[in-house]
């Protein structure tokens, strides 16, 4: 008996090793955030504490478990931790290839001892989608994207826009700002953007523009957290294939004084510092010598007569700079409604598009130039632009 006792034994921990499903599963997620042309960062967040870690594989063919693949822990200034969020950086890949990733890990069953933790077996943690992620490579021939916003938690209409988006058709989804209303609770935050679309969003790279309503909340201050960017801050620059994109964050609509914020907001000074770095960060080769730019800001930078103090703002201090930067087009969204502003209405030397809460928004760009069209919640045609690069739209 005791024989037959230890043959099972070494079965299930085989069984384990070999990647059988761990308890528990993953809460929300997985995620990618942050991916550049050499790395990127998977996030989840599980049930119970977990001691994790993700192996990366080319995406050739070749069976996952054929050979030793190179793990990324989450560290610590020098120490791998455990936990229930995790965020694991995943570096030394190469520009514009596609990598499985698989996450494993084991539960903390007791870690009061400083000298000796006690953990549950080892297994694979499993995972919606492929889990299969493609590195941007600033010389690809082209970018696709695919762009939703102003969700406001609405599960099932950020699930009919996102509905039949395939992985491998786009470089990545990018949330348009007001994907919730305000983050009281940043695990329904999560849940409502993260865990609403598993299967999309694990093997789609994310990029996420705060809009105005995530700055409300009393856990405002987590987005971050879970949002990680290169700069460490809600603006920053990144490229893909032609495209440089200008990642811009306007703050709250309303002056600082306002009583909404219970005397909170000091979005002056944080769009003063945003504009101090707009000022270099257009002169990175990396933007400066794209074949197209692209500006993304949750609230448009249109000056009309109705419009509210944050969007006079970027308009008085972020136009003549991204003017001068020669943007090709600023996406944004805010006004629930599909508004087109051409070049020189209001000191813009490019055209503001921004985006109907109810229309999915697709973009695709070469070096000659870009295309957009807009979808409704019924798949219909809402739109459609061109625009050779540095010219005039053609239809």
């Amino acid at each position: 008996m005791k024989k037959i006792f230890a043959v099972i034994v070494v079965l299930v921990s085989m069984m384990f090793e070999a990647g059988a499903v761990l308890r528990p599963d993953i809460k929300y997620g997985p995620w990618v955030q942050n991916v550049g042309e050499t790395e990127f960062t998977v996030l989840w967040t599980s049930q119970e504490k977990v001691f994790a870690w993700v192996e990366v594989a080319p995406d050739d063919g070749t069976a996952f478990e054929s050979c030793v693949r190179p793990r990324f822990y989450q560290t610590v200034a020098g120490r791998r931790v455990a936990g229930k969020d995790h965020c694991v950086r995943v570096s030394g890949l190469e520009p514009g290839k596609g990598y499985r990733y698989r996450i494993y890990g084991k539960v903390v069953e007791d870690d009061g001892d400083a000298y000796a933790t006690r953990f549950g077996p080892t297994g694979r943690i499993s995972i919606k989608g492929n889990g299969v992620i493609r590195t941007f490579d600033h010389n690809a021939s082209r970018c696709r994207f695919v762009m939703v916003n102003d969700i406001h938690g609405d599960d099932e209409r950020y699930r009919t826009l996102t509905e039949g988006v395939n992985a491998d058709d786009v470089d990545f989804l990018l949330m348009n700002g007001d994907m919730v209303s305000y983050i009281t609770d940043i695990d329904t935050t999560l849940a409502h953007v993260f865990g609403a679309i598993p299967d999309l969003i694990s093997d789609v790279p994310s990029v996420w523009v705060r809009g105005n309503h995530e700055t409300r909340g009393r856990e405002f201050f987590l987005l971050q957290k879970y949002v990680p960017t290169p700069t460490g801050e809600p603006y920053y620059l990144f490229r893909q294939g032609p495209v440089a994109f200008l990642v811009l964050d306007a703050g709250e609509d309303k002056p600082d004084a306002s009583v909404e914020y219970s005397g909170t907001a000091d979005y002056d000074t944080y769009r003063q510092c945003e504009l101090d770095w707009l000022k270099q960060a257009v002169k990175d080769p990396l933007f400066a010598e794209a074949p197209v730019k692209v500006a993304l800001m949750h609230i448009p930078a249109i000056l009309r007569t109705d419009s509210w103090y944050g969007q006079k703002w970027v308009n008085t201090h972020f136009v003549p700079v991204l003017n001068e930067a020669g943007v090709d087009i600023l996406l944004s969204g805010h006004h629930h409604t599909h508004i087109y502003v051409e070049a020189g209405e209001c000191g813009n030397e490019f055209p503001i598009l921004a985006n109907d809460d109810t229309d999915r928004l697709e973009f695709e760009a070469d070096t000659n130039g870009y295309v957009i069209r807009t979808y409704n919640v019924d798949g219909k045609e809402t739109s459609a632009y061109a625009f050779p690069s540095g010219g005039e739209k053609s239809y």
